[in-house]
C-alpha cells in the first residue's frame, strides 16, 4: 500500500466571477491513471448559479475516493462556500462544509470543525476536496501580492516558481507550490490558465486527448524535483575529511541484543575502523562527538517500503539507514543510484522486490501478467535488473504460485507477497512462499478461502473475525509449526491495522498521534481521517481484533519465527510505532531492536556489511538520546544519523521539511 496524503491538486479555472458570462466556461473531463493504467475520472463544470462543481473517483484494488464537491467564490477569488460529500479512500463516508459570511468563516467535516474572523485574502484548504481546490488556489495566487496567501484553518501557501515551456507544440507552465506538504508540489497549467495535468509516478490526472504527453511531463517534472533534493543534499550532508570519533557511548551490540557501556567508535571514510574500550586511547580525529548518556545503535531497517524521492529525508531523520522496497516502478533503479551517490539524501535500498499481479479489475498498480509464461519472463527481467526478491499480489491465480516460485528459486530470488485470493497461506507456503507480507494475511488463513481478498475484504473480514481466533487451538498451533518447519519470514506491518481497526474520523491515527504536533498543519490534518467504516456497536470488537494481531506477533516471536519490522506507511515515524507495537505485544525492547538491525541484515544478505557496530563494517550508525532497550520510545529521539560515513543532523533534516525535532 503506497501511503497517501491526499492533498488537493487539480484544475485551475478561467479567471471569472459568478457574475461573468458562464457560457464561455468549458467543462472538462479528465482521466485518472494509476501507474499508467486508467483507474478513474475527474470532471469539472460551472452551473448557472455560479457554482464550480467537481467529481473525483478512482479504483485502487477496491479502495479509492468517490467525491462530489461544489464551490462558490467571493469576488476576490477566495472561497465563499464549499460542500463536499461522498466516500474517502477507505470507503468511509465524508461530509465537509465551509462558509464565509463576510464577518466570520466556519468549517465542519468528519474530522474537524472551527470558526475564525473572516480575512478577505485567506483561502480555505479542504480536508476531503478534489483537485479543484488547488485550481482555484492557483488562480488566487497568480494575482496575489508575492503570489502568496494565508490559509484557513492556518498556514501560508505560495507559488515559488513558474516555468514556461513548449511540450509537443503545446505551451504549458509548470507551477511549483510550497506550503501544502513536506516538499513542493507541481501542477501543469495551459495558456488559458487551466490545469493541464497533475502527474506523478503513482497517480496522474490528464485529459484523455493529452494522455500521450504524461510521460514527457513526468520526465520534465522529475528533473525539477531532483534539483530540489540535490540542493538539499548539499546543504544537509557533512562529509568528514578525516576520522570521526563517537566517545563515551553506550553501544547496542545487536547480535547479543545487549548494551555495552563506555565504548568509543572510530569512523574513517565510510567504515568503522575501531571499537574502543573505556581504557583505550582515542586516535587523533577531525571530529569528536560526545556520547555520554546516549545510545549508539546500528542504523535501523524498514522492511516494507515503497520508496519515493521525497521519502529519503524522513527515513534518515528517523534513523532508518536501510530499507527493502516491496514494489515500485522501474524508477526505483534511478532513485537507488541517487541515494547511493548522495545526489538525494536517503537510505540504502538494500532489497528491491519485483511486483507481479494478474490482470483484472483488482490488480495492483504495477506489472500485470495473463499467464505463467509471462510471469517467468517477468522474473527473468527483474533478475537481470538486479532485483533480489519477487512479490506476488492478490489477483494471482493460485495455480501459478508453484511454477513462479520454483523459477524464482532457480534464480536465487526470494518469493513473497500477499496470499492470492481464494488461496490459504498454508497452501501458498507449501507451493513456495518464503515470506508473507502483512499480518492480516495470517488471519485470513483461518477464514474461508471463498473470501475475495483482492478487495478490501482482506481488511474488513479480519477486523470482523480476528478477535475470535484461538491462538491456543490445534489449528493455529499447526500453522505455527508449518511456519517454523518451512523457515517462513513474516513482515507484519501491524501498525497500519491499528488506524484501520480502532479509529473513526476526527480521531488521530495512532501511528502518528505522538508526533502530530511536530508536523505542518496541512499534513497533520490528513491523519484524522479515520480508518475502515466501523459498524455501530462493533467498536470494541474491532479494537479486540487489533489486539489479536498483536497477540499473533508475540506468538511468532516466542515460536522463533523470523519477524522483519516494516511499515508500508509514512517513512520514519511509522517504523518507530511498529517497534513500539512489538513491545506492546510483549516482546522485550532489546529483542525488537535486534530484529530491526542485525536480523534484518541477515535476512537481506547484507550482514557482512551492515546490521551491527563492528570493526570493518560500513558506518551506518545512529545516536539516540536515551536508552531504547529500556524505553523503546526513546528510538524516536535520534540526534545523529551516519550513513555510509556521511553525517546528518536529524534536527536539520526535519527542519528542511517543516517538521519540528523531538526537542
Amino acid at each position: 500500500m503506497k501511503y497517501i496524503l491526499f492533498l488537493p491538486t487539480l484544475f485551475l479555472l478561467i479567471h471569472c466571477t459568478p457574475n461573468e458570462d458562464i457560457i464561455s466556461y468549458e467543462s472538462r473531463d479528465y482521466n485518472v491513471y494509476m501507474r499508467g493504467n486508467l483507474a478513474g475520472k475527474q470532471t469539472s463544470s460551472l452551473d448557472s448559479d455560479g457554482n464550480y462543481n467537481y467529481t473525483f473517483k478512482y479504483n485502487d484494488r477496491g479502495r479509492g475516493p468517490e467525491i462530489k464537491e461544489k464551490i462558490k467564490l467571493n469576488s476576490n477569488g477566495t472561497i465563499s462556500s464549499l460542500e463536499i460529500s461522498g466516500l474517502n479512500y477507505l470507503k468511509d463516508s465524508v461530509s465537509e462544509i465551509f462558509n464565509d459570511n463576510g464577518a466570520t468563516v466556519n468549517w465542519k467535516s468528519n474530522s474537524e470543525n472551527g470558526e475564525k474572523d473572516s480575512n478577505e485574502s485567506s483561502f480555505y484548504a479542504s480536508v476531503n476536496g478534489t483537485l479543484g481546490d488547488t485550481e482555484l488556489l492557483i488562480r488566487l495566487l497568480l494575482d496575489a501580492p508575492n503570489q502568496s496567501a494565508t490559509l484557513y484553518p492556518s498556514g501560508k501557501v505560495s507559488i515559488s516558481k513558474i516555468e514556461q515551456m513548449v511540450v509537443e507544440n503545446t505551451t504549458l507552465r509548470l507551477v511549483e507550490i510550497k506550503g501544502m506538504g513536506f516538499t513542493p508540489s507541481y501542477t501543469w497549467i495551459d495558456d488559458d490558465n487551466r490545469i493541464f495535468a497533475s502527474v506523478s509516478s503513482w497517480l496522474t490526472i490528464i485529459e484523455e486527448k493529452n494522455e500521450g504527453l504524461k510521460d514527457q511531463l513526468l520526465e520534465i517534472q522529475t528533473k525539477k524535483e531532483n534539483a530540489f533534493f540535490s540542493n538539499l543534499a548539499k546543504v544537509l550532508t557533512e562529509i568528514p575529511r578525516g576520522k570521526t570519533v563517537i566517545k563515551n557511548v553506550n553501544l547496542f551490540d545487536s547480535p547479543s541484543a545487549s548494551i555495552i557501556p563506555n565504548r568509543s567508535v572510530v569512523i574513517e571514510g565510510n567504515s568503522i575502523v575501531a571499537v574502543l574500550k573505556e581504557d583505550e586511547s582515542l586516535p587523533n580525529a577531525e571530529k569528536i562527538i560526545e556520547g555520554k548518556g546516549k545510545t549508539l545503535l546500528p542504523g535501523l531497517f524498514d522492511n516494507h517500503c515503497h520508496v519515493g524521492r521525497e521519502d529519503g529525508i524522513l527515513h534518515l531523520a528517523a534513523g532508518v539507514t536501510s530499507v527493502r522496497d516491496m514494489a515500485n516502478s522501474r524508477e526505483l533503479l534511478e532513485i537507488r543510484k541517487e541515494f547511493d551517490k548522495n545526489i538525494n539524501v536517503g537510505p540504502r535500498i538494500v532489497t528491491m522486490a519485483g511486483f507481479i499481479d494478474q490482470k483484472g479489475p483488482f490488480a495492483g498498480p504495477g506489472l500485470k501478467i495473463t499467464n505463467v509464461e509471462e510471469g517467468i519472463k517477468a522474473i527473468d527481467d527483474y533478475k537481470a535488473d538486479g532485483y533480489h526478491q519477487i512479490k506476488l499480489y492478490s489477483s494471482i491465480d493460485p495455480s501459478w504460485v508453484k511454477p513462479l516460485a520454483a523459477h524464482a528459486h532457480e534464480l536465487g530470488l526470494k518469493l513473497s507477497g500477499h496470499i492470492p485470493a481464494h488461496m490459504l497461506a498454508s497452501q501458498a507456503i507449501k507451493d513456495g512462499f518464503d515470506e508473507i507480507q502483512h499480518v492480516n494475511m495470517l488471519v485470513l488463513n483461518f477464514l474461508s478461502d471463498t473470501i475475495d481478498t483482492r478487495t478490501p475484504l482482506r481488511f474488513s473480514a479480519v477486523a470482523e473475525h480476528a478477535h475470535m481466533l484461538d491462538l491456543e487451538g490445534k489449528e493455529f498451533k499447526s500453522f505455527i509449526k508449518l511456519l517454523k518447519e518451512k523457515d517462513i519470514e513474516i513482515d507484519p506491518t501491524v501498525s497500519i491495522f491499528e488506524g484501520m481497526f480502532t479509529t473513526k474520523a476526527g480521531e488521530p491515527d495512532p501511528q502518528f498521534a505522538a508526533i502530530l504536533n511536530r508536523l505542518p498543519l496541512q499534513v497533520s490534518r490528513g491523519f484524522y481521517s479515520g480508518g475502515l467504516p466501523i459498524p455501530e456497536g462493533k467498536e470494541q470488537q474491532y479494537k479486540d481484533s487489533f489486539q489479536k494481531l498483536l497477540d499473533i506477533i508475540y506468538k511468532l516471536y516466542v515460536n522463533e519465527i523470523t519477524i522483519l519490522p516494516g511499515t508500508d506507511a509514512t517513512p520514519g515515524f511509522s517504523l518507530h510505532k511498529e517497534l513500539e507495537n512489538y513491545v506492546k505485544a510483549g516482546i522485550p525492547a532489546n529483542e525488537v531492536l535486534k530484529m530491526a538491525t542485525i536480523t534484518s541484515a541477515i535476512e537481506t544478505w547484507s550482514d557482512d556489511k551492515i546490521g551491527s557496530i563492528t570493526e570493518g563494517k560500513l558506518a551506518d550508525i545512529i545516536l539516540v538520546d536515551g536508552d531504547p532497550t529500556r524505553n523503546i520510545s526513546d528510538i524516536r529521539r535520534v540526534v545523529l544519523t551516519i550513513k555510509d560515513g556521511k553525517i546528518y543532523s536529524p534536527k536539520s533534516l526535519y527542519a528542511s521539511l517543516g517538521i519540528k525535532h523531538f526537542e
